[in-house]
């Protein structure tokens, strides 16, 4: 073979093997950075209005103008959002437009511990995508029938004339109705908790309970609603439940309203947070059956919210003191405000993530605050303003 040919030869296998094993790419394009599957992140400012970002730092205003009315929550189902403020609100075409779909949500009209006046509750809307994108909201109880449960679903992405009262119910396990559903969240291991307030009617007013429901096909007897509330008490004509549990605080046959608690979790932990200040973080590894208290978090501090993106982190967020994870290791919660400016507020957590046309995939996890929108790119552990602004509600 003559040297020119050998050089020509040695250069070419060389180039195909660089081609190999470096970034394959198409037409100029670095298959490593094509985003085949972009995330899409809403979010709603104190004013009213809602936003929308694929990348968490250029956005654009939604088809809703800032009305002064704050969002309570967001969600997306199938190709609606769904915003809840006063009522409940739809949107089929990407928010150009906004139009009711329900106008009796639950209130929960209260001043925080620190004086401000909030109804913001994440969890008052859950979509299910595991349920074929079942939706899930609170209907304000002004019912005294026997099987109310406040319990509001849409089996179409939450249209209009889609929504139903959920009556189904296992009679043995459950107490005295009716009660009002507040929360709910739903557990790696498939199952939907709820947690609920006892009505007017009876003679208890917002009496923590909680209830789980294993399946969407209430003909199956472990897929109806069952109360898995503790009353060691035996406080007979307010529920039935587990004799020998501990319950979620205030307990007792008489109390006035002193906790405002929502729900999460982390994997198949739930956990409750308290926004009244009184009570703090609890968890129960048995659907509700029993409630221990965490410690770590602040005292006479508002906790707002509470998410576990992609299950691997569990965050929650205060009022005026930001934003504590929970330690995996010691069970306790600790300050994770790396980046955070001081006495932010933190209103609402989601995790996204961008998948690559190679297959990677890249997640992020964003901040709702008082100062801005904020992300995370190291799974919660540090963070970084990418949107100024007063924000309630992000998803």
């Amino acid at each position: 073979m003559r040297r020119s040919s050998l050089y020509s030869f040695c250069f070419l296998t060389a180039a195909i093997v660089a081609g190999v094993y470096s970034c394959k790419k198409t037409t100029g394009i670095d298959n490593n950075n094509v985003i085949t599957t972009p995330f899409s992140l809403y979010f709603s400012d104190m004013g009213g209005a809602l936003y929308h970002t694929n990348d968490g730092r250029n956005y654009s205003g939604m088809g809703f103008p800032p009305d002064g009315k704050p969002c309570r929550s967001l969600v997306t189902s199938g190709g609606n959002i769904l915003w809840a403020k006063n009522h409940l609100y739809y949107s089929n075409n990407n928010g150009r437009n906004f139009n009711l779909t329900y106008d009796s949500l639950v209130a929960f009209p209260t001043k925080l511990c620190n004086g401000d006046s909030m109804n913001l509750n994440q969890s008052m809307l859950i979509n299910i995508t595991a349920w074929g994108n079942r939706v899930y909201t609170v209907s304000q109880s002004q019912n005294t029938d026997k099987n109310w449960l406040g319990v509001l679903y849409s089996d179409n992405f939450g249209n209009p004339r889609t929504w139903a009262l959920d009556g189904s119910y296992d009679t043995v396990e459950t107490g005295r109705l009716p009660v009002r559903m507040f929360s709910y969240t739903f557990l790696a291991n498939g199952k939907l908790c709820g947690l609920a307030y006892s009505g007017p009617a009876d003679g208890d007013n917002f009496h923590v309970r909680n209830f789980v429901k294993e399946g969407k096909d209430e003909t199956v007897y472990a897929n109806r609603w069952r109360e898995k509330t503790a009353n060691p008490d035996n406080i007979a004509y307010i529920y039935k439940g587990n004799l020998s549990g501990t319950p979620l605080p205030p307990f007792g046959a008489t109390h006035v309203d002193t906790s405002y608690f929502t729900l999460g979790h982390m994997n198949n932990r739930l956990i409750a947070i308290d926004a009244r200040c009184n009570y703090g973080a609890w968890y129960s590894d048995d659907l509700g059956a029993n409630w221990t208290q965490y410690s770590g978090l602040p005292d006479n501090t508002p906790l707002l919210c509470i998410e576990s993106p992609f299950e691997e982190v569990c965050l929650v967020g205060t009022a005026g003191k930001g934003l504590y994870i929970l330690n995996l290791h010691t069970g306790a919660w600790e300050a994770n405000n790396n980046g955070l400016a001081s006495g932010t507020t933190v209103r609402g957590i989601a995790g996204k993530k961008n998948v690559f046309k190679n297959g990677s995939v890249r997640k992020f996890i964003y901040l709702a605050t008082s100062n801005g929108i904020y992300e995370s790119s190291d799974g919660g552990h540090n963070w970084v303003q990418t949107i100024p602004g007063n924000y309630a509600a992000v998803y």
